[in-house]
């Protein structure tokens, strides 16, 4: 896959471990220049780094993807750096464990902000960087929301069909493709669907030969 991704800009949220740290990687490794996202510097830098070290192209973004500003000021740095932003990959998340009973509001929302909402900005802007740079592709990476005895997780993960489907109708027709992966299971599995996702998206709406 190195010929498809070769220079391409992806961004990964939640990158400094887990799926989205799988994801960049494979993501560097095919030849993608990646901007590795996430809240802890440190997890940002340490993948980033692992990427470089292996002979890609990375740069560390530390931004909250609950803050709309934050977010925004990362992504103009993105397209300041390298132009435009092809790939997206939606992979923060937080997995608090209270019960219904037990949630408080400020969890909640935490949840819901990072896991939901986090989405919603990280993908509304990548789509109009996207549009105008002649397309792209959002991969949303869905957890199981069975796994975790939270109700607000559970919550932010089954609103993330109604998003990618909504994002999707109104997207159809154009160059920018949104999808719904499973994030369950190794995370080297993981990240090689959203590469096959990516793949297969670039060449639906002509962005490779």
């Amino acid at each position: 896959m190195h010929s498809i991704f070769a220079n391409r800009v992806a961004v990964v949220t939640g990158a400094g471990g887990g799926y989205g740290r799988a994801v960049a990687l494979a993501l560097g490794a095919a030849g993608a220049r990646v901007a590795v996202n996430d809240i802890n510097p440190d997890g940002a830098q340490r993948t980033a780094l692992e990427i470089v070290d292996a002979g890609g192209t990375a740069v560390a973004y530390t931004a909250d993807v609950s803050n709309k500003l934050g977010l925004q000021t990362m992504f103009y740095s993105i397209l300041e750096k390298w132009e435009r932003v092809e790939i997206l990959v939606n992979a923060a998340v937080v997995r608090p464990q209270a019960t219904l009973q037990k949630c408080d509001e400020y969890e909640w929302d935490r949840c819901v902000g990072v896991n939901l909402k986090g989405v919603f900005l990280c993908t509304q802007t990548a789509m109009r960087a996207m549009a105008s740079t002649g397309g792209g592709t959002v991969i949303v990476l869905q957890p199981d929301a069975q796994r975790a005895g939270s109700v607000a997780y559970a919550a932010s993960v089954a609103g993330l069909e109604g998003l990618v489907a909504c994002a999707a109708r109104e997207l159809a027709g154009s160059a920018v493709r949104v999808e719904l992966l499973a994030a369950d299971g190794a995370p080297a599995a993981v990240a090689a669907s959203v590469l096959q996702a990516c793949a297969v998206a670039a060449v639906s709406v002509g962005a490779i030969a």
